[in-house]
């Protein structure tokens, strides 16, 4: 009897040591953040054809399709951007898992009820649109980015 109870003991002790804060929130020091800002320029197009906007944010570049992409865990999503017609719209990414290289970050327009139907219509760049900005996110930071939005001109697309 008095095995038994050492053994309930020792289990017991290495179950209440494992334990951590359980569902307490994470210490805002260890998030990072990322905020951003889409400017949407030109003429919307017809609003039958916009099923609504997403933000993604790739840690490695894309390779065949956006919902590969998020199913593998490259990419995090924002989600369904429902406003028509506006001039601009703030989303933020709230990450835990630091530090990050965000290396693709879009906007991608559902132009079908098909989830299939995305295409890119805006990039977050420094220099121009044909060549993607990387963002980097460390533990206790803040990023602001823009993304413009040009219905008349869109990036290249990358797949």
């Amino acid at each position: 009897m008095i095995k038994y109870n050492t053994i309930i003991f020792i289990l017991l002790a290495l179950f209440l040591s494992s334990c951590d804060k359980g569902l307490e929130p994470r210490d805002e020091a260890q998030l990072a953040y990322l905020n951003v800002s889409i400017n949407f320029i030109n003429d919307w197009p017809k609003k039958d054809s916009v099923f609504g906007l997403r933000v993604a944010a790739f840690k490695l570049p894309p390779s065949e399709s956006l919902l590969k992409e998020i199913s593998n865990g490259n990419a995090t999503i924002s989600d369904l951007i429902k406003d028509y017609n506006i001039n601009n719209k703030d989303i933020q990414f709230i990450y835990s898992d630091l530090p990050l290289d965000l290396l693709y970050i879009v906007v991608a327009w559902q132009y079908e009820p098909d989830l299939t139907s995305q295409r890119i219509v805006g990039v977050y760049n420094i220099i121009n649109k044909s060549e993607p900005g990387t963002v980097k996110l460390v533990q206790g930071e803040t990023v602001n980015i823009d993304i413009e939005v040009d219905w008349n001109d869109f990036p290249p697309q990358p797949f």
